[in-house]
């Protein structure tokens, strides 16, 4: 970890950071681009990244110990937490408490700015209930 004498910002481009994209079952599902992430970058505390949900990538049902926020930036997304369904569309967000079951489902493509607290997304675990 970086001592506070040593932090520094951290500056990215958007276009320069590749695509990666969620696999379950063998099916590929939601896509994304890892802005911060303390496995990719030179940042701690915190993970952020955008994803990008459609009708043939969702995020299928799943949980993890951290806490999550989504953004939505473009488009209109269908967030079932639990039992509850949340519409999010440009600038509504959403706070997940960790070990809540939820997916994420777009009729037509949205973007979603996703956060956690946690230095790295490779700490924090996906447990996958369904494969879509």
């Amino acid at each position: 970890m970086t001592s506070p004498t040593q932090a520094r910002p951290v500056f990215r481009q958007f276009d320069d950071i590749p695509q990666e994209t969620v696999e379950v079952g063998g099916m590929q599902q939601a896509c994304y681009r890892m802005i911060f992430s303390a496995d990719r970058t030179d940042t701690q505390g915190m993970t952020l990244g955008i994803a990008t949900i459609g009708p043939d990538n969702p995020l299928p049902r799943h949980h993890h110990a951290h806490a999550e926020i989504y953004l939505c930036l473009d488009g209109e997304a269908k967030v079932t937490v639990e039992d509850e369904q949340f519409r999010l569309t440009p600038g509504n967000a959403l706070f997940i408490p960790g070990d809540l079951e939820h997916a994420v489902h777009a009729s037509s493509a949205a973007r979603l700015l996703f956060a956690f607290a946690a230095d790295s997304y490779e700490e924090v675990q996906y447990v996958y209930l369904e494969t879509r």
